[in-house]
């Protein structure tokens, strides 16, 4: 068995088992407000003859297919934490209105892809790109 160990708990996994634990911090909610501002990491496993540009372009097509009024904003290949990423940054219209996120996926340990995906109301879109942008320039890999 494998330890999985976090800060607020502990336990034992087969070894054999797959992390696709979810990580998800918001912004504190305000009376009234319906959608916080927050970051979430998934983990994925990169399928077998795909690369991280064409598992982020299977994404990308998933997501126009799934969002109601999905308009791809900007698709960008970047390094995050010294690592090659892909960046998609959309709009889309969610049960309490206009959304906007940005999907960014990287390359974790072995065949591991990390995707942060950073979501806010679009009136607010302008006020939390620069905290966006500090979350995932502080992403380091051990």
């Amino acid at each position: 068995m494998a330890r999985y160990e976090h800060s607020d708990v502990t336990f034992d996994v087969p070894r054999d088992w797959s992390d696709r634990s979810v990580v998800a911090f918001a912004e504190p909610a305000k009376e009234g407000q319906r959608t916080a501002a927050n970051v979430v990491l998934t983990r994925d496993t990169l399928p077998k003859g795909q690369t991280l540009k064409s598992y982020a372009d299977k994404q990308l097509v998933e997501l126009a297919k799934g969002m109601n009024g999905f308009d791809l904003r900007k698709r960008e290949e970047k390094m995050l934490g010294g690592r090659e990423a892909v960046e998609l940054r959309f709009g889309w219209t969610g049960g309490n209105g206009p959304i906007e996120q940005r999907l960014t996926m990287v390359m974790g340990p072995k065949d591991k892809i990390l995707s942060f995906t950073t979501t806010v109301t679009r009136d607010k879109a302008g006020k939390f790109d620069a905290v966006f942008d500090r979350i995932l320039a502080s992403v380091k890999f051990p």
